[in-house]
This record gives structure tokens, C-alpha cells and sequence, in this order.
């Protein structure tokens, strides 16, 4: 290395020293400065974690001593610190329990608190939310939070704290104010729904004549093309000048409204005539709050049909007022205390009182009635609204006793209230002695037709008696004097034993006839199948002789008895004049919607026209031989007759016979 060169060098080693020395004087000097400002930091942060300190505790006891519940809550919602309002408002005391904040909420506001709660997080700050809770006691109160994070010396958020106001008085206030202002809102909604489908016409003015309110109606009556929306708030100053012209006195009806609205007096039933025939109705309401007159409701009604119909009526009312005046009926109406509001001439000429006499009367005081307390009691039921008719006998003026029909019902007025009564009155004196007598003939031919019985039951038995004796006699002439008296004795004893037995015959069928009818008939449901069946099983039946049925024997309401006797007679006769080997006999049966119609046909000798009525009649017969009284068929015929129906014949000579009868279905 050349000298030169380690010249070099050496300055700038020389440099370089200088420059580490230099470097080491200006480091030194810093660390000083640096020393001394870290220095006073250290004693300026003590000042301030002092003054921190402080002012901490002084916060902390401003919120410990504030009148709100005042909460301090970790980040996990568990409550640390409460002041003693919290504890006396919620109930719960962290030094006895622990608890955190989510168990104070009410159930339905838990999820909108946990979101508010998140925000804080979020934010910091939480002002004004409003939340339900539950104390421990169990009610629920309505609060509004305040809250805001507390932060650590690094800036991170280690807990919550808030105050709770009890704002429970001002939600239910507030709750009852909206529903309140719902309800009248959806009350006049109602209204107006109302109005608007009214089928008259109605307008609302305020104070000022400015339309509040009107409807369809209202527009259509008086041809305003505007809707009732677009009518709102118009002026109605000079409304009546403008449509004035739809009636048929302009004048009076403009003067009319002005009187009214002048007046501010309640117009009921005002009746307008309209230029087109029609009539309406006005109604005039001022509305006040208290002494302030607040505006007026008009009520236009369009009454033409009614109007055309009360004409009518008063047109009829006069029509028949005449007719109810002279008519045969005695027409009276009184009050509820009985005193004559109106009479026909026709009562007058009853009662033998004039109108002047009985107008403002009491009624029953004029006209004595045998029985009082019926008018009482009558009087009663028209209070109560029925109409009845019923029977007096009256004394009217003069003395004369009269039997009155009355048909009586309430008055009422326009309300519906009853205001008395009404009386349509006949006389049927002489009907009603007519019905005396006739009710004492009734009671002599009653007695009459027993002391018949009675007399036919006696001679029945007086008759038989001696025909007992006779039968016996010629019995014991037969068994004691056979062969004295021959052939020829034994044949008239014979004779004589049949005709004793025709008496008999003939006397029973009297006593038969004249009982049927004399004792009411029991009426029952008859089996006819069976009734019959049984009849053949007891009666006498050749073996020749067939019985058959056409249509279905029915079940029918009838007197048991006096049907089994109507068959068994009617068999009876078929099997006694069955002249065949063989022989035949029908019943058939037909519904006729009210009447049942039986038939029995037999293939006997038949019945000549000539007679075909006549042996319905009593005695009347075609065989005078052995055992024919000519009683059997006009027992039918009553039997026929006491069950609503009838009986005849149809047959041809030789050629057999058809009995036809019917009974009512509703015999009994």
C-alpha cells in the first residue's frame, strides 16, 4: 500500500472518530431531554389518575343517588351495580342475588330489546327506548332506558350502564288516547259510511255555512253534479237562491231557510212541493257545544209515496167512516179507563143511549152487564194486545135485557202503545133464545131417547117371557103327546116352534137397533184382515161356501164392536141366500182418499132392482122364511151412517150381489 493511500485512510479514520464523538454529545443530550419529559409525564398521569379517580367517584355517586333506577351491566347482560331506586322499583338486590338484565323482560318485548341492546354494542349510546319489564313482584311496568358503554384505559368496552323512568301512566295514556282517536276515527268512518248510503238526503254545515259533510241523496234531489267529496268545504250562502227554482213556491222557501237559520231552533216534518209533483220532508238540527252554537244538520226525506198513501188513507177513512156509521154493527171505542171516545148510530139504537149521552161516559156504568168481571177480565187482554170475542148478557137503557155478541180488540197509537179498545157489538137476542130452546129440546129427546131404551129393554124382556112359556109348552106337548097327536100335530108344533123362534128374532133385532147409537162409540184402530178372519172362525160357515179377498185389507179407525157386528151381518146375509153347490164369496177394499169403500160379493140369488133400497129399510125383507127378521140390513145402515159413510147395492136377479158401504177416515 502506497503512502499516499494510507493518507487517506487515516483522515478518514480521523473523520470518523470526530463524527462517533459528535454523535455520542447529541445522544446524550436527548436522552437527557427524553428523561426529563418522560419524567413529567409520569408525574402528569399521576395527576390525572388521581383527578380520574375523583371525578369517577363523584359520577358514580351522582347516579348512585339520582331518584331513577340507575344499572350497571357487564357484556354478558349481567347486572353489577344497581343504586337503591333499582332495587326498590324492580324488586331485585344484587347483593342478595345475582341476576341478569334479559330476566326483566316481559316475554313480547324480549327480541326488540336484545336488538337494542346489540345497537348499544354497536353505537355506544342508547336514548329513549321504550320496553315492558316484569318486576319480581310480578307486575309489569312500562320503562324508558337510557344507556351508554363504559370503556377500559385501553378503549374497549367492558360494561353497560343506564337509568330506567318508569313510564307506565304516560303508555297507558297514551295507549287510551290512540284507541280513542282510532275508535272516533273509525266512528266517523262509520258515519259517513252511514250517511252515504241513507236513503234521504243529508248536509252538514258548520257555523259558517261551510259544508262538513253530505251524501249521494242530497246531490241527486237537488241535481248537483259535484260528489259529495267535492262538496266538502264549499259555501252554502246562497244556496237557497240557486235552487230555489225546483220549487213550486220559490219564494217561501228561501224566506223559510233564512227564518230557520235566524231562529237556530230544532225544525221537524217541514213539507216542501216540488216543480216535479214530488214531496219532500225537511228536518232542521242546530248542533251546539254547550251555549256555542257549532253549526246544523239539514234532513231532506222524499215522502211522496208516503204522502200518497196517508191521502189515500184519509180518503178511505172518510169513505167507510159513513159506512161504519150507519151499518147494522154497533161500533164502539173506548179509552183504557173505559170512557167513550167514539159510537156508531147502530150502538146507539143497541144501547137505546144517544151519542151525546155515552160520549166521555164510562161504558159500564151506562150499560149493565149480569156479570161484571167478564168486561174485567176482557178489558185485561186488551192491555195485554189480544183480541177475542165472547158472550154478555147486557141490561141497555129502558130496562130491557139483551144477549150481546162482542168482538172486542185493543187501539194502539202511533208508538204501538195500547190506548184502549175497540168493540164491534151484535145482537143475538132471539138467536140466543133459539139456542136455549133448542138446547132444552135437545135435553128432552136426550131424556126421551133413554126412557125409549129403557121402555125398549123392558118390552124386549115382556115379550120374551111369554114366548119362553109358549116354547116350552109346545116342547113338552111334543116330548108328553107325540103319539097321540100324529104327524100332522107334531108339523103345527114344528111351525109353531119356528115362529116363536122369528119372534125372538125379531124382537132382539129391535132391541139391537135401537141401542146402536144410544151409547158413545169407542173408536180404536180395527186390524180388518184379522177382525175378519176371526168372525169366520166364530159365526157359522158352510164348508160349500169359499171366501176371498181383492186389495189389502187395511187398518182403520172405527168402533170395534159396531164393525164386527157390520160384517158379521153382512156375511151373514150373503151365506143365507148363497143358492149355488158352491159357493163364493168377496171382500174387497179401495182407498177413496177420505173414505174407506169396502165391497162383499156374493154368488147368490141376487135382489131385484125394485127391492135393491127398500131392504135397507126396518122389517123390510125378501124372505120370509126362517130367520129373516128384516132388522140385519138397517142395523147396517145405522152402524153405516154413525161412521160418516153410506151403503148400497149393486146386483141382478139370479145373477148374485155386491154391498158396497165407505167409512170416513176421520169417523172419530
Amino acid at each position: 500500500m502506497s503512502k499516499q493511500e494510507i493518507e487517506l485512510l487515516q483522515r478518514a479514520l480521523n473523520r470518523q472518530v470526530k463524527a462517533r464523538k459528535q454523535a455520542e454529545k447529541i445522544l446524550e443530550s436527548k436522552s437527557k431531554e427524553l428523561y426529563d419529559t418522560l419524567h413529567y409525564l409520569r408525574e402528569d398521569n399521576n395527576r390525572l389518575n388521581e383527578l380520574l379517580k375523583e371525578k369517577t367517584s363523584e359520577l358514580e355517586g351522582v347516579f348512585f343517588n339520582i331518584p331513577d333506577p340507575y344499572l350497571v351491566i357487564n357484556l354478558e347482560g349481567q347486572v353489577v351495580k344497581m343504586n337503591q331506586a333499582a332495587k326498590v322499583f324492580l324488586g331485585f338486590d344484587i347483593d342478595k342475588e345475582d341476576f341478569y338484565a334479559a330476566q326483566l323482560v316481559h316475554h313480547e318485548y324480549l327480541m326488540e330489546t336484545l336488538q337494542s341492546f346489540q345497537v348499544l354494542q354497536e353505537v355506544g349510546i342508547l336514548k329513549n327506548f321504550k320496553t315492558k319489564i316484569n318486576l319480581k313482584s310480578g307486575i309489569s311496568r312500562f320503562v324508558q332506558v337510557n344507556a351508554n358503554l363504559i370503556y377500559d384505559a385501553s378503549g374497549t368496552p367492558i360494561a353497560a350502564q343506564g337509568v330506567l323512568r318508569d313510564v307506565t301512566n304516560e303508555e297507558e295514556i297514551s295507549t287510551i288516547l290512540e284507541e280513542q282517536k282510532q275508535a272516533l276515527e273509525d266512528s266517523q268512518k262509520r258515519l259517513e259510511a252511514v250517511i252515504s248510503n241513507l236513503q234521504f238526503g243529508v248536509l252538514l254545515e258548520d257555523e259558517y255555512r261551510n259544508i262538513a259533510l253530505t251524501n249521494n241523496v242530497f246531490c241527486n234531489m237537488f241535481g248537483i253534479q259535484a260528489t259529495p267529496e267535492q262538496m266538502v268545504g264549499a259555501n252554502c250562502e246562497n244556496a237557497a237562491e240557486e235552487s230555489k227554482t225546483y220549487f213550486k213556491d220559490p219564494e217561501e222557501f228561501v224566506a223559510r231557510i233564512n227564518n230557520i237559520l235566524k231562529e237556530r231552533k230544532l225544525v221537524l216534518a217541514d213539507e216542501l212541493k216540488t216543480v216535479s209533483g214530488t214531496t219532500l220532508q225537511r228536518d232542521f238540527i242546530p248542533i251546539f257545544n254547550g251555549t256555542i252554537y257549532k253549526g246544523h244538520l239539514w234532513v231532506y226525506t222524499d215522502v211522496t209515496i208516503r204522502k200518497q198513501y196517508k191521502d189515500n188513507l184519509q180518503a178511505q177513512k172518510e169513505k167507510y167512516s159513513s159506512i161504519i156509521a150507519n151499518m147494522n154493527l154497533g161500533l164502539v171505542e173506548v179509552d183504557n179507563e173505559d170512557l167513550v171516545q167514539l159510537v156508531n148510530k147502530s150502538f146507539c139504537t143497541l144501547s137505546g143511549y144517544t151519542e151525546k149521552e155515552l160520549y166521555g161516559k164510562k161504558l159500564g156504568e151506562l150499560l149493565h152487564v149480569s156479570d161484571p168481571k167478564i168486561i174485567l177480565e176482557h178489558q185485561k187482554k186488551r192491555l195485554q194486545g189480544i183480541s177475542d170475542t165472547y158472550e154478555v148478557n147486557v141490561q141497555v137503557k129502558g130496562g130491557q135485557k139483551k144477549h150481546w155478541l162482542i168482538s172486542g180488540a185493543p187501539r194502539y197509537n202511533e208508538k204501538g202503545q195500547v190506548i184502549g179498545s175497540i168493540g164491534i157489538h151484535l145482537d143475538i137476542t132471539d138467536q140466543y133464545e133459539l139456542s136455549k130452546q133448542k138446547e132444552q129440546l135437545l135435553r128432552d129427546l136426550k131424556s126421551s131417547n133413554e126412557g125409549l131404551q129403557e121402555y125398549a129393554h123392558v118390552v124386549s124382556h115382556d115379550l120374551k117371557s111369554p114366548l119362553r112359556s109358549i116354547s116350552a109348552l109346545a116342547s113338552w106337548l111334543e116330548e108328553d103327546f107325540t103319539d097321540k097327536l100324529g104327524p100332522e100335530g107334531l108339523s103345527q108344533l114344528a111351525l109353531m116352534q119356528d115362529k116363536i123362534a122369528s119372534m125372538d128374532q125379531l124382537i132382539t133385532g129391535i132391541l139391537r137397533y135401537s141401542s146402536i147409537g144410544s151409547e158413545k162409540a169407542r173408536f180404536e184402530i180395527c186390524n180388518t184382515l184379522e177382525l175378519i178372519n176371526h168372525l169366520k172362525t166364530t159365526m157359522y160357515w158352510p164348508e160349500q161356501i169359499d171366501l176371498s179377498f181383492k186389495g189389502v185389507m187395511p187398518l182403520i179407525m172405527a168402533d170395534k164392536i159396531q164393525l164386527q157386528q157390520l160384517f158379521q151381518n153382512l156375511l151373514s146375509n150373503a151365506i143365507a141366500h148363497i143358492d149355488k153347490s158352491k159357493g163364493q164369496i168377496e171382500i174387497g177394499y179401495k182407498d177413496k182418499g177420505a173414505l174407506h169403500e169396502f165391497s162383499i160379493k156374493d154368488n147368490g140369488i141376487g135382489i131385484p132392482k125394485a127391492y135393491q133400497e127398500k131392504i135397507f129399510e126396518i122389517f123390510e125383507t125378501l124372505d120370509t122364511g126362517k130367520g129373516n127378521s128384516g132388522i140385519g140390513l138397517s142395523i147396517i145402515k145405522k152402524i153405516v151412517q154413525l161412521h160418516g159413510g153410506s151403503i148400497w147395492v149393486k146386483s141382478e136377479y139370479g145373477a148374485g150381489a155386491t154391498f158396497y158401504f165407505t167409512i170416513r177416515k176421520d169417523a172419530s
